[in-house]
Order: structure tokens, then C-alpha cells, then sequence
């Protein structure tokens, strides 16, 4: 009987243990989840004409990013998340003047650039934020759009953070 039980439990409840663990790990934690770490963290944010600040988080088991703006003209907020089988984030804004953008973006060189899908009544136009000048305590957000399908971005909107203290 006991020979039968060291059976069972090698052949049944090791491999269940097993797969249990494996479901309970944190499933967000390669390193391409990481790729947004430098944007975590409370920002002190400027731009010409206003200021505010940004929270950014990790939430969700490290799953999701979070961003809660509060500017001096415009409150909004932001989720995102990286898409293993897409090889890409996704983010979608929606703010106080009832704006919403649905995103999608990747590290091109030193930047990060996350760009709104193309309009099919409008292809040639198209928006895009651009995160540049990284570094550990601050970096540029640029808002930018473009009407001629890419070939000239046009920078609308730029904003400079300061980490926090």
C-alpha cells in the first residue's frame, strides 16, 4: 500500500504542485515588462505656459502601469501594458475633457514612441508621444503629430520631468 502511495504522489500531486507554483509566479516578469521601469515614480512636470506632477506606478503583479496626470490645464490618467505575443505596449489615455487614446509603442533607439493607429478616413494623419533624453531623474515627453503619413512629426506639446523627491 505504501509503495502505492509513493507512486501516486510522485506521479500526481508533484506534477500539480508544480503547475500550481507555476500559476501563482508573477506572470509579467521578464525583462520586456521591465523596459517602462524608468518612468515609475512621482515627476514634477513643466512644459511652456504650465506645470503639474505625475504618479506613476506599477500595479496589477508588475502587469500594469499606471499614470495619474494632474496638470495645471488637463487631469488624465493612463494604463499600460506590454503584449508579449505583440511584441509591444498598449495604452489607452482618457482625461477630464473627455479625451481618449488607445496607443501602441516600443523603445526605437534611446526613445520610447507609442503612436495612435492610423485613422482609415484620414491615413496620412497621426499622433505620437515621444519619450527622450532618459535619464535617471528626468527625461522628455514630446506630443507630436504628423499629416503626411510619417515622413514630418511636428512637436504640439512638450513636456520636461523632474523626479520627485
Amino acid at each position: 500500500m505504501t509503495k502505492y502511495l509513493v507512486l501516486f504522489v510522485l506521479t500526481f500531486i508533484i506534477p500539480l504542485q508544480n503547475t500550481i507554483a507555476q500559476q501563482n509566479s508573477a506572470p509579467c516578469t521578464g525583462p520586456e515588462y521591465s523596459t517602462l521601469d524608468f518612468w515609475v515614480g512621482k515627476w514634477t512636470v513643466t512644459w511652456e505656459g504650465g506645470s503639474g506632477t505625475n504618479q506613476i506606478t506599477r500595479d496589477y503583479n508588475g502587469c500594469v502601469i499606471r499614470e495619474d496626470f494632474k496638470g495645471s490645464n488637463l487631469k488624465g490618467m493612463s494604463i499600460s501594458s506590454y503584449i508579449k505575443s505583440e511584441g509591444k505596449w498598449r495604452q489607452i489615455w482618457v482625461d477630464e475633457q473627455n479625451g481618449f487614446l488607445d496607443l501602441y509603442g516600443k523603445k526605437d533607439g534611446d526613445n520610447y514612441i507609442f503612436q495612435t493607429t492610423p485613422d482609415p478616413a484620414k491615413p496620412a494623419s497621426q499622433l505620437r508621444m515621444v519619450f527622450s533624453d532618459i535619464m535617471k531623474d528626468s527625461f522628455i515627453w514630446s506630443w507630436q503629430g504628423t499629416s503626411d503619413g510619417g515622413k514630418n512629426w511636428v512637436t504640439n506639446w512638450q513636456i520636461n520631468y523632474k523626479r520627485a523627491n
